[in-house]
């Protein structure tokens, strides 16, 4: 039977390549919208690390040059904040808080290891309780690392398996851009703060030390009481603003940058999924139309075989196997290619994403032919020998 498959096609190869072309190049299309969905959905799976319901962030631009002025009118802000009931706590953070569009690297690096490209965070020692880390080993910042001899730092669990593997990391100096020296005194068990979709990357948390380098940081992190809305927002800045006079101040929710970041990953996800849609019909349109034309044009064949025995079901899986071994043409240059991006580790993604792409990938396009087959079989299934070799 399949021989005799392999001889029906071979026979019209030339209808037939335009075929499993389409299906070659819709494979494509499909393994990387579902690498993509893959990818992320992995990624969304995987804890954040922190929490950020009922945390708002409060961005101040200063219109005075003094940097000493700034932080006075920085701490008298932060001051006159925590002085509200609705407030629960309140941390100092640089530029790339969470679910921001800043970021700020440095080179990390052990004696004798690699360099590694670690996202740099300045946090003041409240930032973990105003997130609610979860620090797993070692401590979290205290005022004692004011009298440390070497900076400390706290890293998270990526980083920590890239410069020591699986041994503890606590106590251990590390490199900071080829220059200073800092301590790891703390280990957090996640971190992602780019986006819920994006992959956990190596992260080092430096401390804000306003007594040692006098610094106006314009980024603050609050966590207010669950249920405070917004007439109480509008209260807060009404009151900075009268301290502060002139200067820039915004007031957003944490979840609203959330937000804001979960649109731009769906974008792509939905562009290629469009794209691939349009794609997928196409080569529904051409598989169900090659297959009603075969069977108009084969209506003597079709009679013949029923004359000499062969049963409707028998001619229905004729067909269908004519589309599954399409199909399969196409799917093997298909995969042949797909598998070098887990062999190559193209994109530096795990293998998993791709393998698992590419599973969901050849079952939707055979699925798709057998959809596309099913009607036109039927109809072939359904011909009447007596009048099929009538009209021939």
């Amino acid at each position: 039977m399949i021989r005799h498959l392999f001889k029906l096609i071979w026979n019209r190869k030339k209808s037939n390549f335009l075929l499993i072309s389409e299906i070659f190049f819709c494979f494509l299309v499909l393994f990387a919208v579902l690498s993509l969905v893959v990818y992320n959905v992995r990624n969304y799976s995987k804890p954040l690390g922190f929490e950020y319901d009922n945390v708002w962030l409060l961005t101040s631009r200063a219109d005075i040059d003094s940097t000493e002025l700034r932080i006075a009118v920085e701490q008298q802000l932060a001051q006159k904040i925590r002085s509200y009931g609705e407030v629960e706590g309140t941390a100092l953070v640089s530029s790339n808080s969470p679910f921001a569009f800043s970021q700020m690297k440095v080179w990390a690096q052990v004696e004798g290891g690699p360099r590694i490209l670690v996202e740099n965070i300045d946090v003041e020692d409240t930032f973990a309780e105003v997130l609610q880390l979860n620090v797993s080993a070692g401590r979290w910042f205290t005022k004692q690392d004011d009298a440390a001899r070497y900076e400390s730092v706290v890293i998270n669990r990526v980083l920590q398996q890239e410069l020591f593997g699986a041994e503890s990391a606590v106590g251990k100096l590390i490199t900071r851009n080829d220059s200073s020296q800092v301590q790891i005194i703390g280990v957090v068990d996640h971190y992602r703060g780019s986006s819920e979709y994006s992959e956990e990357s190596p992260v080092l948390f430096t401390r804000i030390n306003q007594q040692k380098v006098a610094v106006f940081w314009g980024e603050m992190l609050i966590r207010v009481k669950p249920g405070t809305g917004i007439a109480f927002e509008e209260r807060m800045v009404k009151d900075l603003s009268g301290i502060a006079k002139n200067w820039t101040l915004e007031l957003t929710t944490v979840e609203k940058m959330r937000q804001t970041k979960e649109k731009l990953s769906l974008v792509p996800m939905i562009a290629m999924a469009v794209v691939c849609g349009f794609l997928i019909f196409n080569v529904a349109l051409g598989l169900f139309g090659v297959l009603w034309y075969n069977i108009s044009r084969r209506n003597g064949e079709i009679g013949l075989r029923r004359a000499l025995g062969a049963s409707a079901n028998q001619v229905y899986r004729q067909f269908i196997g004519e589309v599954l071994v399409l199909a399969t043409f196409g799917l093997v240059l298909g995969v042949a290619f797909a598998v070098q991006f887990p062999l190559l580790q193209v994109f530096e993604v795990e293998s998993i994403v791709y393998f698992i792409a590419l599973g969901i990938a050849v079952g939707l396009i055979y699925l798709l032919a057998i959809g596309c087959a099913f009607y036109p079989s039927r109809q072939a299934a359904a011909i009447h020998p007596a009048l099929a070799l009538h009209e021939e």
